[in-house]
């Protein structure tokens, strides 16, 4: 059967920007998997950009909403850079449901939807499409959406049932993955038991840095300044950090565990709950059964030589 997969306001905006939500930062792993999958069995994917103008908030939906957003040709009104490599058709919205959508999928026998907001845009373009094709199969992947709020996410899920549209089911939470990370001698990392080879090393220094900033948030030039001291910030080592993030995000998505990785608005971050480290238990006086501190610190990073120190403070306390 011919499947297309409508992926609704997957932007910047929505994500990480203006009107950002933790639900919708927590859906973008298993989203970017489901697009790989939905590729690989040859579905059609179309995104939908939630698309205003400069004069957004003289509009009706802008006195209602008075934050601007999505303004065509801002960042916020582009596709999320983790879902971007799966943006090839694309469709403007100037409102919450697409007029141009079903001319667009007549051909196909399931229409899938996913994507934000589950309560405004999702739900008005299902119904409409089901409007339009009461005889197709009309569903929507409620693991893939979030809402406003939790709320309202569950109420557009239920008012969609009502109208007889397939809600998949939510994905059984999975046992999450056991990451261990030893700071102390030498920077080694494994997750369920297992060490982690990184595509190279720039990457597992990258990782190194996160685990010794301990949840704190960092910007790339501030990435760049670790891992090309000796370089000038310029296009080509901003291109090399966006590769290196990249790389990194993928060898843990292959291990099972990219959620640890937290991506907010020109930051990155490591979920310091996700994580057992020999450095953070230390800092809390809390036993583990990983190397003790006898002065060594991440000994492979010169740059971890400040907090070696800092280190050799807190012990002799």
């Amino acid at each position: 059967m011919k499947k297309a997969l409508i992926v609704v306001d997957m932007q910047v905006d929505f994500v990480t920007g203006a009107l950002g939500t933790s639900e919708a930062q927590a859906i973008v792993p298993k989203f970017y998997k489901k697009l790989q999958q939905e590729k690989e069995q040859g579905t059609r994917i179309i995104f939908t950009k939630d698309t205003h103008e400069e004069n957004y908030l003289d509009t009706q939906e802008g006195k209602k909403l008075p934050v601007r957003h999505c303004i065509r040709g801002t960042e916020g009104w582009e596709i999320i850079p983790e879902l971007k490599e799966f943006a090839k058709e694309v469709i403007e919205k100037p409102t919450f449901g697409s007029t141009e959508l079903p001319d667009l999928v007549k051909e196909e026998e399931v229409i899938e939807f996913a994507g934000l907001c589950t309560d405004i845009c999702v739900i008005s373009n299902v119904l409409l499409v089901k409007a339009y094709f009461p005889e197709k199969v009309i569903q929507v992947d409620a693991s893939c959406c979030a809402g406003v709020t939790a709320e309202s996410h569950q109420n557009a899920i239920s008012a969609m049932k009502m109208c007889q549209v397939d809600v998949l089911e939510e994905e059984k939470e999975t046992e999450p993955k056991k990451v261990i990370v030893q700071t102390f001698g030498k920077f080694q990392v494994f997750i369920d038991d297992k060490p982690v080879k990184f595509s190279r090393s720039k990457s597992e220094e990258l990782f190194a840095f996160l685990i010794d900033r301990r949840g704190a948030g960092v910007t790339n030039t501030e990435i760049a300044a670790i891992l090309f001291e000796d370089k000038e910030y310029n296009r080509s080592v901003k291109n090399q950090v966006q590769t290196i993030i990249s790389q990194l995000t993928k060898t843990l998505r292959e291990y099972g565990a990219e959620d640890i990785i937290v991506r907010q608005w020109n930051s990155l971050a490591v979920d310091t709950n996700q994580v057992k480290c020999d450095y953070f238990d230390f800092l809390k006086q809390e036993t583990n059964d990983m190397m003790n501190f006898a002065g060594e610190y991440m000994s492979n990073y010169s740059w971890a030589e400040y907090t070696t120190g800092y280190l050799i403070q807190q012990k002799m306390k």
